[in-house]
């Protein structure tokens, strides 16, 4: 599921270098303990999302004259995050797997498990009456793409769950977390989010910050700020806490003034000694 950047090499890798390779990227380039259950599911959600949500016909009703604005995109994409890492959290306790548990652990859940996690994923993407961030239900933005949409979604997320009965429970979660870890740094529910939010709200106290234009003319031009982006403490605690919150003002504000486009910088790539210890650690 989702795209993983991997080495140039002329030689194909196994399935356990594979393996090895997406874990250490996870550990170098994400950030995450990629040997720990919660974490990886938790950014496997973002992975979930981006591929099953954004990455589907939603880019049509985002586009042009569609009914979703930048705002909107902000808050439907943080809010579909948090709900889908809730769906996760709740089956893996399901499973019987705490958030410390051994990744490992992920290659002896069932089949029927991981198909369980993704009909539920799925029924609630796709479920006409879903209520969006703002008020309106997915039936009315999406109108009749909804059923083109809802095939999406059961193809993205069949191939997730084929994914983990072919080549493990661990495999599967390792490289949908590292899609959503690399693809979506810039989003809610990442480790690089907190960072991004911090560095956002310091600019905008700041004129001459590189971020703007040398002169700063790009703060200028900006619309006065709603009530929310005012006050910086409780902007900052929104961010990070639940971005779906904001205002539809407050939300389009701060899209407008670039908080997308602040995509912190991926480390190198893992040497090869560090994925050959990753590798060593795949049984």
């Amino acid at each position: 599921m989702g795209t993983v950047a991997r080495r140039d090499t002329d030689d194909a890798l196994t399935p356990q270098q594979e393996s090895g390779f997406v874990r250490a990227m996870l550990a170098h380039q994400v950030g995450i303990d990629p040997d720990r259950v919660g974490p990886v599911l938790d950014l496997a959600a973002v992975g979930v999302v981006n591929n099953a949500w954004r990455n589907s016909p939603v880019e049509d009703w985002h586009a042009g004259d569609g009914p979703l604005s930048d705002g909107d995109m902000l808050r439907i994409n943080s809010h579909t995050c948090w709900r889908v890492r809730q769906i996760i959290r709740r089956w893996r306790r399901e499973v019987g797997l705490a958030a410390d548990a051994d990744i490992g652990r992920l290659d002896g859940v069932g089949v029927d498990d991981w198909d369980w996690l993704a009909v539920r994923i799925w029924r609630w993407l796709v479920n006409p009456q879903r209520l969006l961030p703002g008020g309106s239900r997915l039936v009315e933005i999406a109108g009749n793409d909804l059923a083109d949409y809802s095939d999406h979604v059961a193809d993205v997320l069949g191939e997730w769950a084929a994914a983990a009965e072919e080549q493990g429970g661990r495999h599967a979660a390792w490289r949908t977390a590292a899609h959503g870890g690399l693809a979506c740094r810039h989003w809610w529910g990442t480790p690089t989010w907190p960072s991004l939010v911090d560095h956002f709200v310091t600019a905008l106290d700041e004129p001459s910050h590189p971020d703007w234009d040398p002169d700063g003319q790009r703060r200028r031009q900006l619309r006065p700020e709603p009530a929310q982006v005012a006050d910086r403490g409780a902007l900052r605690k929104t961010l990070l806490r639940e971005p779906w919150a904001l205002q539809p003002a407050a939300a389009q504000w701060v899209v407008a003034a670039g908080i997308g486009y602040l995509r912190p910088g991926i480390p190198p790539l893992p040497t090869s000694a560090d994925i050959n210890t990753s590798t060593s650690r795949v049984s």
